[in-house]
């Protein structure tokens, strides 16, 4: 009486041709991401070799370049104090001057608190104030760089006489990476 055949299930209702399909997928994914897109890149554009600027000291008066935030340290001074300005007992004033310019596409922040004063090792905020002489009128503050923008300005700190100096400055507050530039 049932006389009816049980009829096949179409092809694409199968289940191992999802599964073939999918793998083709990604073989040819993996294709196309592979060595095809790299051959075309590299016959392109030269290789260059860039020097990371964390892996780089910097030298008083050289440019230092983070994706296209650039800042040099003009002139490095030290002061001894006076009656008005004085130091810890043993220690000087450091005063640098440095000019920070943005050559990105975009609006770029500055901060002075992303620069630090590292003395044999020790590393401290500049964060001094001085109220004699011209150091203190033209201390950098924080604002925002237009395309193309410089800002120039005194980083004051207060270290050890002879001891060894670097400007560290850190781009990211998200992690530890720092430019660094010999100051001595």
């Amino acid at each position: 009486m049932n006389n009816q055949k049980k009829q096949p299930k179409p092809w694409y209702k199968v289940w191992w041709f999802w599964v073939l399909v999918v793998i083709v997928l990604f073989v040819l994914g993996g294709m196309m991401s592979g060595s095809g897109g790299s051959s075309r890149s590299s016959s392109s554009k030269p290789k260059t070799h860039r020097v990371s600027p964390f892996k780089k000291t910097y030298k008083v008066g050289q440019i230092a370049n983070y994706k296209g935030y650039k800042f040099k340290v003009n002139k490095v001074k030290y002061f001894a104090g006076n009656s008005m300005d004085t130091p810890k007992s043993g220690n000087q004033y450091v005063i640098c001057n440095v000019t920070i310019k943005n050559d990105s596409h975009e609006k770029q922040d500055y901060n002075a608190m992303d620069f630090e004063l590292n003395a044999d090792g020790n590393t401290t905020d500049f964060d001094e104030i001085l109220t004699s002489g011209n150091y203190d009128n033209n201390t950098l503050d924080s604002g925002s760089l237009d395309k193309g923008a410089t800002v120039s300005g005194n980083l004051i700190g207060q270290t050890k006489k002879n001891a060894k100096l670097k400007l560290e400055y850190q781009p990211s507050f998200l992690d530890d990476k720092t430019i660094k530039v010999n100051l001595n």
